[in-house]
């Protein structure tokens, strides 16, 4: 049964990421991931009572889990805003290396050759990724020159019809440079290319430490316990960043608007749901780290698949390739 639960999970992932990116498009990242929160919290609030029969000691064990998710998100969906998602979620395959280090010297799992030989394939997968990521930048590298010399051309062109008092004219080519500035937002640089890799990298890396504290602690504490105290740090400490960065910016980064955005309720009901099924499926004894890091990389297919889709991100077909063999990479590190 727990199989299934883990399955279930990492299917809610998928579509919880992206909702929670296309939420993040018309409102601030801070407030959406806040509220989000706030309303998971308020979901499981029913069990204050039991949450409260705990040790101190699980209770910040629980909030330095919280810590590392929040941080985790925040360096997650700035990632995601930068860069494709369909390039960026393959990466997450590095959670299974790190589980696999983690199995074998934290929880003395076995060690066979064929893992290693897992790890590898894995990596091939990853270098081949960069490597059609690095065509596609090449493509997008050639139509900003082309872009910029329309722009160029087109304010010699505006001068000279305001000079002639062509008016109509120069306001067409006005409304065409708009046009071409806004296809250029959606081009890749490499500096955001490499600054979204180092952000969703360390979010892999909190999210892999955050599965082994509750591999840690989740036979010490009730799956309502775990779920209660990790709501409860989880929204407060996203309101103090939401906080900091208001009065940094010395405003209040909330529309009215935002109150109104349906995916942040949407993905507040999918994250509960999904984590009540992972903590139930933990607290099963036999389960290994690496069952979990496999079965957990089922959100990524997805992510991908969807939020490829979704945003019409180039060379979906080839990376499809990729995540099949980078899948294939994960099943050998878990057999």
């Amino acid at each position: 049964m727990w199989i299934l639960y883990l399955v279930i999970y990492s299917f809610l992932i998928g579509f919880y990421t992206i909702y929670r990116k296309k939420a993040t498009e018309r409102t601030n990242i801070l407030f959406v991931l806040s509220l989000s929160s706030t309303i998971g919290f308020l979901l499981v609030s029913w069990s204050i009572v039991e949450s409260f029969q705990i040790s101190i000691n699980n209770v910040s064990i629980i909030f330095v889990k919280a810590l590392l998710i929040s941080f985790g998100w925040i360096f997650e969906l700035i990632a995601l805003n930068k860069y494709y998602i369909s390039s960026l979620q393959p990466i997450s395959s590095i959670k299974v290396i790190i589980t696999f280090i983690a199995s074998i010297l934290i929880f003395n799992e076995s060690l066979y050759w064929w893992r290693f030989a897992g790890v590898v394939i894995i990596f091939l997968g990853l270098i081949i990724l960069n490597q059609i990521d690095r065509i596609i930048l090449k493509k997008h590298y050639k139509q900003e020159k082309i872009i910029k010399r329309i722009e160029k051309n087109d304010k010699i062109i505006i001068k000279f019809l305001s000079k002639l008092n062509y008016k109509n004219e120069s306001k067409q080519i006005i409304k065409s440079r708009k046009f071409y500035q806004q296809t250029s937002k959606h081009n890749v640089f490499k500096r955001e290319k490499m600054l979204a890799i180092m952000f969703f990298s360390f979010s892999c890396l909190f999210s892999s430490i955050s599965t082994i504290l509750d591999k840690f602690i989740i036979d010490k504490v009730s799956s309502n316990q775990m779920q209660f105290w990790y709501m409860f740090f989880l929204a407060i400490l996203l309101w103090i960043y939401f906080l900091i960065v208001c009065l940094k910016e010395k405003k209040i980064l909330i529309k009215k608007s935002d109150w109104k955005n349906y995916l942040i309720y949407i993905i507040s009901i999918i994250l509960i749901v999904a984590d009540r099924l992972l903590f139930i499926a933990l607290e099963e004894p036999n389960i290994s780290m690496s069952s979990i890091s496999i079965l957990k990389q089922l959100s990524f297919i997805v992510s991908i698949i969807l939020g490829g889709i979704l945003y019409k991100e180039p060379g979906l077909k080839y990376k499809f390739i990729v995540i099949i063999l980078i899948l294939i990479g994960t099943v050998v590190v878990i057999i």
